[in-house]
């Protein structure tokens, strides 16, 4: 009986374990959208009299900034408002490591640069995340 225990409790542990995996994995995802969605919404209100975006960085800990800009990311006058790290299980596949991609959305129309982001879990789920040209996210 305890043996016949044992063994339920080992197989609920992994099934509510990758469960757990899943939850986080898609909720990682939909928060990503989410800002993205946040930033060209600030850009098409022209909030701040800027452009806003989000900055990609696959490193070695793989994280995003929300910032605002009259130009480009690199400006002297960007100022980045949030930085989100992702958890350790997931990363992104897209921008490639060691690299970053920026997200910017232009003032009024709200249009950026077609891109996709890639985001990969360690269990091999992968989630492309598309930025149309006029800058539509889904």
């Amino acid at each position: 009986m305890v043996g016949i225990l044992a063994i339920l409790a080992a197989t609920g542990f992994g099934i509510f374990r990758n469960f757990v995996k899943n939850v986080e994995f898609e909720s990682v995802n939909k928060i990503i959208i989410a800002d993205l969605k946040e930033a060209r919404a600030k850009s098409i209100s022209g909030e701040e009299g800027l452009k806003w975006g989000i900055h990609f960085v696959n490193s070695s800990s793989d994280y995003y900034e929300l910032f605002s800009t009259p130009t480009n990311y690199a400006g002297v006058s960007t100022t980045v408002k949030i930085t989100t790290y992702l958890p350790t299980a997931i990363v992104f596949t897209a921008p490639s490591e060691a690299s970053s991609t920026d997200v910017i959305f232009n003032r009024v129309s709200g249009a950026a640069t077609s891109t996709n982001i890639i985001v990969s879990s360690s269990d091999g789920d992968n989630k492309t995340i598309t930025i149309t040209l006029n800058g539509n996210v889904y």
